[in-house]
């Protein structure tokens, strides 16, 4: 009897003792079914909608757009001349891949028409040289005017046609990867006569002939200019970074001697990005100054313009014209899916009539938010709606950015 006890508990020890042993290659058998089980329920995941359409945007119509050979000019061709639509075409393999021609020709939506022909050589001497050429024609026919100064009056709203053609060459110089320092010439023959808009009187019935500098007159101009410009922007649609550039330009009258004058421009843009540039504050302080000698006039085209889709978002386009302005804008951006930023702004600016009074006092402002549909290197269109301001609500829908 004692021995069969024996033999029993025996039996069940080594029974014991082998199930132990083989635990653990049962577990790990048990874990590795659960896990393949597991990876065949798992489905791969699907992009929604906006994502599938602005990954095609980004991989197949912004290549369309920025293709070699020929390519759908689309977009805008200044400020207030709606969409624009034509065709370019483009080689960027040039004297052994160092140069780029780019031809194109388009029109607007509102009649602009504009054409340019460009030869640039980006990056000779190692990427520290650029020299650029370039010829092109501008005609914009329905340009708004409202009077000069920060007392302009919306009821005086009036317009005007603008030729002008163009054509110059600058050269640039890196110090450093991220600074270019140069300067260029061009050769301007504006033409300024009455608008063709129907439903907007002429600026002639509008204002007398010594509110509006230059009007009638014909004058061609040789325009030189200096600049320094750094750009540290990551990416080019930047999230963090820098860009700020500064210009020095002389405009010579070549054939009426009446507007020579200088002007002083600074643009400078910071980008403060965090949560892995998932979200952006974007600042930008501008400031625009000229000089005349005594007797001679600026003509007001070349005035600097708050107003639009780019400055003031709360007014008209061109609201306001003086020889003087500042602007200050600040953008909070922020990711709601790849490819998509939402953003809310405050921009402040005015024009000044005397380089004492550009200042931060008595500015115009606005507020609003908006939508930019964007890749690494650009925003291919936003919408911003403007408020805030004594010109009433604004919706603008463009193509590109602000800044």
């Amino acid at each position: 009897m004692i021995r069969l006890a024996g033999l029993t508990l025996l039996i069940s020890v080594s029974s014991v003792s082998s199930a132990l042993a083989q635990d653990p290659d049962t577990r790990a058998d048990a874990d590795r079914q659960r896990r393949e089980e597991k990876a065949r329920e798992v489905r791969s995941y699907e992009p929604g909608g906006l994502e599938r359409a602005m990954a095609f945007a980004e991989d197949k119509a912004i290549f369309i757009v920025d293709r070699e050979g020929f390519y759908p000019k689309l977009g805008s061709l200044t400020t207030g001349s709606g969409f624009a639509y034509g065709i370019g075409f483009r080689d960027r393999d040039l004297f052994e891949n160092k140069g780029s021609f780019d031809i194109w020709t388009a029109g607007s939506t509102r009649r602009y028409w504009a054409a340019e022909a460009r030869l640039t050589f980006p990056e000779l001497l190692g990427r520290r040289l650029l020299l650029e050429t370039w010829v092109s024609r501008r005609d914009y026919p329905k340009e708004n005017f409202y009077g000069l100064g920060p007392d302009a009056d919306r009821d005086d709203r009036s317009d005007y046609a603008l030729r002008t053609d163009f054509f110059g060459g600058r050269a640039g110089f890196r110090p450093i990867s991220f600074a270019l320092v140069g300067g260029g010439v061009e050769y301007q023959t504006p033409v300024v006569g009455s608008g063709r808009d129907e439903g907007v009187p002429n600026v002639e019935d509008v204002f007398e002939p010594e509110d509006v500098p230059g009007f009638g007159d014909s004058a061609n101009f040789l325009r030189t200019n200096l600049f320094v410009e750094i750009d540290y922007r990551k990416p080019k649609n930047a999230r963090q970074g820098g860009w700020y550039r500064f210009d020095f330009a002389n405009y010579d009258d070549r054939s009426a001697g009446l507007y020579n004058f200088n002007l002083y421009d600074a643009d400078v843009r910071q980008f403060f990005g965090f949560l892995a540039g998932r979200r952006v504050v974007a600042l930008r302080l501008a400031a625009s100054t000229s000089t005349t000698d005594d007797g001679d006039l600026m003509p007001f085209y070349y005035m600097r313009t708050l107003g639009g889709n780019d400055t003031l978002r709360g007014f008209r386009e061109y609201r306001f014209r003086g020889p003087h302005a500042i602007l200050t804008q600040a953008e909070y951006r922020w990711e709601i899916w790849s490819g998509l930023d939402a953003a809310v702004f405050y921009d402040a600016g005015k024009v000044a009539d005397r380089r004492a009074d550009l200042n931060f006092a008595d500015l115009e402002s606005d507020y609003g938010f908006g939508f930019r549909f964007n890749t690494d290197s650009a925003i291919i269109f936003r919408v911003d709606a403007g408020f805030g301001s004594r010109d009433g609500k604004h919706l603008y829908i463009v193509w590109g950015g602000v800044f």
